[in-house]
């Protein structure tokens, strides 16, 4: 089958590998969809979450089930249903699991979505509608971390709230903040037609930060407040202090962004003091799948999803994004 693999240093290529068979308590999903993320491009570019090659690409899929291994017999699951995965298969038995936090499992495993097929164990699928739309429900893992941002930094009706950057993933948090009854909601964003979409989507304001002076428009915005939440979703490491100097006294500022691992900012603490500012950082978490499903189609897909790639040119997918121009683009696994 082919396999879209973090090949080595620095060099990402669509393989030839042997098509996987469910083992003890894992299932086989045939991929139908899978949505390109920044996280994927910078496992290979800068080795976050620790990803080493040889490894095989892909998180965020919706497929079909096509294999259950003995041991599954109890999770629910039949051959074609319709599914989509938590990004590691999870052991259910180290302490973090039982602990309840699955996505710290120390034995962890990535099942490589950029696949047309893949295994991973059966507590890490879910079930999805069976009229569900494929296409639509590849970002079902993102919507999850998105839902695990606004548990962390809920969003009172009325409060005001700005979001700095809007790729793929921050364009799905704007749709739930905007759902959740921000005010005054900034879009800070220096392509031009992302700027448009967000104010197709429901934002009232919108920054570029290359022509205008992001503190400036802040002020200006929030009547000299700062805002009550601000979301950092670029992962650029230059957005990282103006998000946190335009959160306002009381206020949350959320980097929610991947950054560089060897990126260190700056901070005074006197002025986080001053001002009883909190920061907070989000990762993810299983148990959101359910509500992530079905929070699903409230989302603006027409403004969410760009355009879908063959599997087969994922490197022109890759191209796609680093012109930063689209949305999510979608990797169409048949072909």
């Amino acid at each position: 089958m082919k396999s879209f693999y973090f090949s080595a240093p620095q060099t990402m290529e669509v393989l030839d590998v042997d098509i996987p068979n469910p083992g003890y308590g894992e299932v086989k999903v045939k991929v139908a969809y899978a949505s390109l993320c920044a996280t994927d491009v910078h496992q290979v570019t800068q080795g976050v979450l620790g990803a080493k090659p040889p490894m095989a690409l892909g998180h965020e899929t919706a497929g079909t089930v096509v294999g259950l291994g003995e041991g599954t017999e109890k999770s629910g699951l039949s051959l074609g249903d319709k599914v989509t995965a938590f990004p590691v298969s999870v052991c259910g038995q180290c302490t973090r699991c039982q602990e309840g936090q699955q996505q710290y499992c120390v034995n962890a495993a990535p099942f490589g979505g950029f696949s047309e097929y893949y295994v991973t164990s059966a507590s890490s699928v879910y079930r999805l509608p069976a009229d569900a739309d494929l296409r639509h429900f590849t970002i079902v893992e993102p919507t999850v971390c998105a839902v695990r941002a606004l548990d962390l930094a809920p969003i009172q009706p009325g409060q005001t709230v700005a979001i700095s950057g809007t790729g793929g993933i921050g364009a799905i948090l704007l749709n739930l903040i905007l759902l959740s009854g921000g005010a005054k909601v900034t879009v800070i964003e220096p392509v031009q037609a992302k700027r448009e979409a967000a104010l197709a989507m429901g934002a009232t304001h919108t920054i570029d930060p290359f022509t205008q002076d992001v503190e400036t428009e802040a002020t200006r915005i929030t009547g000299g407040k700062g805002f009550d939440v601000v979301f950092e979703a670029s992962g650029n490491p230059k957005a990282a202090e103006p998000a946190l100097a335009i959160t306002g006294k009381c206020g949350r500022t959320v980097y929610f962004a991947v950054f560089p691992p060897t990126y260190a900012m700056p901070l005074n603490l006197y002025d986080l003091y001053s001002r009883e500012g909190s920061i907070l950082t989000v990762f993810t978490s299983p148990s959101l799948f359910p509500r992530a499903i079905d929070l699903l189609p409230r989302l603006d897909f027409d403004r969410l999803l760009g355009p879908t790639v063959p599997l087969t040119k994922a490197l022109q997918a890759v191209e796609m994004f680093h012109s930063g121009q689209y949305p999510k683009i979608i990797l169409d696994c048949t072909k």
